[in-house]
C-alpha cells in the first residue's frame, strides 16, 4: 500500500506542478494585458487632463480674479461702513460741541445782560423794564428762543448805550436827601453820569446803583425786572446843584455847562463816610483813654525836656579858669576856680559829682517817654483783641451777620492799634534823640571838667614853686 501511496502522491505533486506552471504563464499574460490596458487608459486620462488643464486654469484664474474683486468690494464696503459710523460719531460730537458752545455763548449773554442792568442807573431801568421783561419771558421756550431773546437784549443795550452817549432826557422821580421824600423832575443821562433836576428845586447827581451788587448771582426774570430800585439823589453843594438845575432848564439849542463826577458818585460816598478825629476816638472803646493819657503825658514831658536839654549851650572855646560860660559849664568853672585844695584828684571827684547830679536832672522823666513807647502798642493790641472778641461774639450770636457790621466792628477794633502806634513811634524817636543829646552833653561836661582839673593842677604846681623860692630866699 505504501508504494501505491507514494506513487499517487508523486503523481499528484507532478500534476500540481504542471498546473502551477500553466497558471503562472496565464497570470503573466493577463498581467501584461492589464498593464497595457492601464497604460492606454493612463495615456487617455493624461490626454484628457492636458486637454482640460488650460480651461480649468483659466477658470480658476477667473474665479480667483472674481474672488479678489469681491474681496476688494467687501473691504470697500467695510471701510464705507466704518467711515459712516465714524462720521456719525464725529457728527454727533460736533453737534454736542456746537450745543456746548451755544450754551456757553448763552451764559455769556446772560452775564452781559445782568451786568448791563446792574450798571444802568435805576432811573433808566424804568424806561426799558417792560421790553426787557417781555424778552425774558422767552427764556424758558428752548435754546433757540433763549438765544434770540438775549440777542435782542444785546441790541437793546447797544441802542440805549448810543442814546446815553448822545445825551438822553426823560421824566421820573428820585429820593431826595435828607428827608428821603420822592420828588418828580427831569433826568438827563450823559454817558455814565446821570443828572436830576426836581420841580421843587432839588438838583444833583444820582447815586450809583451799588445796591445791585448783592443780586449779581440771581438770574434775571420778568418779575425781577419789573421791580427796579428807586433813584437816589446825592447831596451836592449849592453851587453844583444850581449849575445842574440851570443846565437842565436851559433851552434845547442853547450852550450850557454841567459839572462832571469822574468817580461816578464814589467821591461823595467816601466823603460822607470819612470820620473826624473825635469820631474815630469814640470808636476806640475804653482802651483809647489810657493811650491818650500816656500820649498827653509824654508830649508834656517831651516839650519840657526839649527846652531843658536843647537850651543848654556848649562853649565854643577851650576851658579856662578865668573865662565866662553858661549853664553847667559855668558852675564847673566856678567850682574849679574856688577850689583851694592841695590834690587835683579831690577836685576831679567834686566835678564828677556835679556832672552826675546834672545828668540825673537831665534824664529825669525821660524813662516815662520810653515807657509810653513800649506800652502804647501793647494797649492798642489789647484794644484790638477785645474788639475782635466782640466781633466773634456777634458771629456766634447771629448766624449770618451783615458784612457791614463785621467790617465796622473790625475797623473799631483796629482804631486802638492805630493810635497806639501813632503814640509809640514819636515817643520812641523822641526818647532816642533826647537820650543821645544828654549823653553827648555829659561827654562834653566830662571833657570840660578834665581840662579844668589839668589847669588847676598846673596852677597849683606854679604856686608851690613860687612858695618854695620865697622860703629859700628867707
Amino acid at each position: 500500500m505504501k508504494p501505491l501511496f507514494f506513487f499517487y502522491l508523486i503523481a499528484l505533486v507532478a500534476f500540481s506542478v504542471g498546473l502551477r506552471g500553466q497558471g503562472i504563464r496565464e497570470v503573466r499574460v493577463s498581467a501584461r494585458q492589464d498593464l497595457q490596458d492601464a497604460t492606454r487608459r493612463l495615456a487617455e486620462i493624461r490626454k484628457q487632463i492636458e486637454d482640460q488643464k488650460i480651461p480649468i486654469a483659466q477658470k480658476v484664474a477667473s474665479q480667483e480674479r472674481s474672488a479678489a474683486e469681491k474681496r476688494k468690494e467687501l473691504d470697500r464696503r467695510l471701510r464705507l461702513r466704518d467711515n459712516r459710523d465714524a462720521s456719525l460719531l464725529q457728527l454727533k460730537e460736533e453737534v454736542q460741541q456746537n450745543e456746548g458752545e451755544l450754551e456757553s455763548s448763552l451764559r455769556l449773554l446772560k452775564d452781559y445782560a445782568r451786568s448791563w442792568r446792574q450798571a444802568t442807573p435805576p432811573s433808566e431801568q424804568f424806561l426799558w423794564s417792560d421790553s426787557l421783561a417781555e424778552l425774558l419771558r422767552k427764556d424758558d421756550q428752548g435754546l433757540q428762543a433763549s438765544m434770540e431773546a438775549y440777542l435782542q437784549i444785546l441790541q437793546l443795550s447797544i441802542r440805549t448805550s448810543k442814546e446815553q452817549a448822545g445825551g438822553m432826557a426823560f421824566k421820573g422821580n428820585a429820593i431826595v436827601p435828607p428827608e428821603g421824600m420822592r420828588e418828580e423832575g427831569t433826568f438827563w443821562s450823559l454817558g455814565p453820569v446821570t443828572f436830576f433836576s426836581g420841580i421843587e428845586g432839588s438838583a444833583g447827581f444820582l447815586e450809583k446803583s451799588f445796591q445791585s451788587e448783592p443780586y449779581s448771582s440771581l438770574d434775571l426774570s420778568a418779575d425781577f425786572i419789573k421791580k427796579p430800585e428807586p433813584s437816589r439823589l446825592l447831596k451836592a453843594s449849592d453851587t453844583t446843584s444850581a449849575l445842574i438845575q440851570s443846565a437842565l432848564s436851559a433851552p434845547p439849542e442853547s450852550m450850557t455847562s454841567v459839572p462832571l463826577d469822574p468817580s461816578l458818585g464814589k467821591a461823595f460816598v467816601m466823603e460822607g463816610g470819612e470820620l473826624t478825629v473825635f469820631e474815630e476816638l469814640q470808636k476806640g472803646g475804653i482802651w483809647i483813654y489810657p493811650i491818650l493819657f500816656f500820649a498827653a503825658v509824654s508830649i508834656l514831658i517831651l516839650i519840657f525836656k526839649a527846652f531843658q536839654i536843647l537850651g543848654i549851650s556848649t562853649p565854643y572855646g577851650p576851658a579856662k579858669l578865668d573865662g565866662s560860660f553858661s549853664g553847667p559849664f559855668e558852675l564847673l568853672r566856678k567850682t574849679a576856680q574856688s577850689y583851694q585844695g592841695k590834690t587835683p584828684e579831690i577836685l576831679e571827684e567834686i566835678l564828677y559829682e556835679q556832672i552826675i547830679d546834672f545828668q540825673v536832672r537831665l534824664e529825669k522823666a525821660l524813662p516815662l517817654i520810653a515807657v509810653t513807647a513800649a506800652t502804647a502798642p501793647l494797649l492798642g493790641l489789647l484794644g484790638t483783641v477785645t474788639g475782635m472778641i466782640d466781633v466773634f461774639r456777634q458771629i456766634t450770636n447771629f448766624a449770618n451777620p451783615e458784612n457791614s457790621e463785621l467790617a465796622r466792628g473790625i475797623s473799631e477794633a483796629l482804631v486802638t492799634t492805630k493810635f497806639g502806634l501813632v503814640t509809640a513811634i514819636p515817643a520812641l524817636i523822641a526818647h532816642a534823640l533826647l537820650s543821645r543829646r544828654v549823653q553827648g552833653m555829659i561827654s562834653k561836661l566830662e571833657g570840660f571838667a578834665a581840662r579844668l582839673v589839668h589847669l588847676k593842677r598846673d596852677e597849683t604846681q606854679s604856686l608851690s614853686s613860687v612858695d618854695s623860692k620865697d622860703e629859700s630866699i628867707l
